[in-house]
């Protein structure tokens, strides 16, 4: 393989850029760090029609129309969901990939953050703070403040991200069930491993209702009324997934209505969350702005194994985190 030509769509740091270019060297290979947003101008139509290999953050119909040479494209994301409502990607040949594994331990911590912040009721305390005020006779007579060991998390959906927050999870000495397609036994960190049609169960027993299934046609809209009344009333439901896996108006009902405990949001139906949303008044949510799977080392990880891969490719072996377009993950 030689003359490869690799593009980003959009530019990635310096430091990032060298590495590419350092993986290429050997085969004479070429990295346009950044494409011109124009699909009309000539210099983009040129460099899409040469591209072989595109790192992407988003692609259109018509890019993919004038990409004829392209036969790989990876996403520095984990969820493919918008990418493939494009129904020229979705039906495609071209080989996707993300960059699954890379956010699961940033999120798996943001995961704890939350449970942490509701059993032992922090927000109150850190409100209480600003008022200058001894929380102390407030948080012993509400009897709200807890610990995580012995309680019950229970995980929708069991991939990389599921498994890192059940690690974590089992060092606090607390129980862990999941939803799992393929339900065997012995998986790692967990208690027991259920079947998707075992869902009711798990909302009846968790303490923690954790959403980390993907986003498909299959799952959207998958936690509404009925499961929110299936849920423990002390109960906390958290979302790091997709917003439109929870039925966002049902769950506002819930809270209010006090019919689960709360909820830790990092992602909605809707993103950015409008002003006027009602989930950022509730007392019982905490909301974080879609920044889970955020840390320093983001962008240089997620190059690091976009280049790990591309000498796979370059050697003509086989590529890891390849999506299947079909089940959308």
């Amino acid at each position: 393989m030689s003359k490869i030509t690799v593009v980003a769509d959009t530019p990635i740091p310096a430091p990032q850029q060298a590495q590419v270019e350092a993986v290429l060297a050997p085969y004479d290979g070429r990295f346009v760090n950044g494409l011109p947003r124009d699909n009309q101008d000539e210099k983009t139509r040129q460099l899409l029609a040469q591209a072989e290999v595109m790192y992407i953050y988003g692609m259109s119909a018509e890019r993919l129309r004038l990409a004829t040479r392209l036969k790989w494209m990876h996403l520095p994301f984990v969820g493919v969901n918008r990418l493939l409502a494009v129904p020229e990607v979705a039906q495609s040949e071209i080989t996707l990939t993300n960059a699954r594994g890379i956010i699961a331990r940033p999120v798996a911590d943001q995961v704890l953050a939350f449970m942490l912040s509701f059993a032992r009721q922090l927000r109150p305390q850190w409100e209480a703070q600003s008022r200058h005020e001894w929380f102390f006779g407030s948080m012993r007579d509400g009897g709200k403040i807890d610990q995580l060991a012995d309680q019950t998390l229970g995980l929708i959906g069991y991939g990389e991200i599921g498994q890192h927050i059940a690690k974590r999870a089992k060092a606090f000495d607390m129980r862990v069930i999941a939803t799992r397609t393929n339900p065997k036994p012995g998986a790692p960190y967990l208690d027991e491993a259920l079947s998707q049609a075992e869902l009711p169960r798990l909302l009846a027993e968790a303490d923690f209702v954790i959403v980390t299934a993907p986003l498909t046609p299959q799952t959207a809209g998958m936690l509404g009324r009925e499961q929110f009344a299936q849920m423990k009333p002390s109960a906390y439901l958290i979302n790091i997934a997709r917003g439109p896996l929870v039925r966002q108006a049902e769950l506002v009902e819930a809270l209010r209505a006090g019919q689960i405990a709360g909820a830790g949001l990092d992602v909605f139906e809707q993103e950015p969350l409008p002003a006027d949303s009602p989930l950022w008044d509730l007392p019982n949510v905490l909301i974080t702005p879609h920044t889970a799977g955020m840390f320093k080392r983001l962008e240089a990880d997620t190059v690091a194994f976009f280049c790990q891969n591309l000498e796979r490719y370059l050697k003509g072996e086989p590529l890891e985190n390849v999506v299947d377009k079909e089940r959308g993950y």
